[in-house]
């Protein structure tokens, strides 16, 4: 206590101001630093809740297209997802989350109409 005390008394206001703005600093730079690594983390997954997706798995068994997830693209698949697929230039990455997970659980598409206005949706 008595050092405290000694140096309190020593030390000018000045340089008391100095450091207490250094410490506001330092907590300033924590705090960026916890954000930092919070934006860090990988996004929530986005899970689609199976009345929106029931609505449009449907019409499956009439189905001409499968859009699917490949390779981190938006894919098209003839029929119920076999054969091989018709990459687009669509990134996952670029969809919003709700479409992804719609993608990544595949959308079938019932004629070609249909498959090149849910193209355009997802490629603007």
């Amino acid at each position: 206590m008595g050092i405290i005390r000694i140096l309190k008394g020593c030390v000018p206001v000045g340089l008391r101001l100095r450091i207490a703005l250094l410490m506001c600093l330092a907590a300033a730079a924590a705090w960026s630093a916890v954000e930092a690594y919070e934006s860090l983390k990988p996004p929530k997954i986005y899970e689609v809740p199976e009345a929106v997706y029931a609505e449009y798995t449907t019409g499956e068994e009439n189905a001409q297209y499968q859009l699917k997830a490949c390779d981190g693209y938006v894919a098209v698949y003839g029929g119920r997802g076999g054969g091989k697929p018709m990459m687009t230039d669509i990134e996952l990455s670029a969809l919003a989350s709700a479409d992804r997970a719609m993608i990544e659980l595949g959308i079938p598409v019932k004629n070609r109409e249909e498959l090149l206005l849910l193209l355009e949706d997802l490629g603007s």
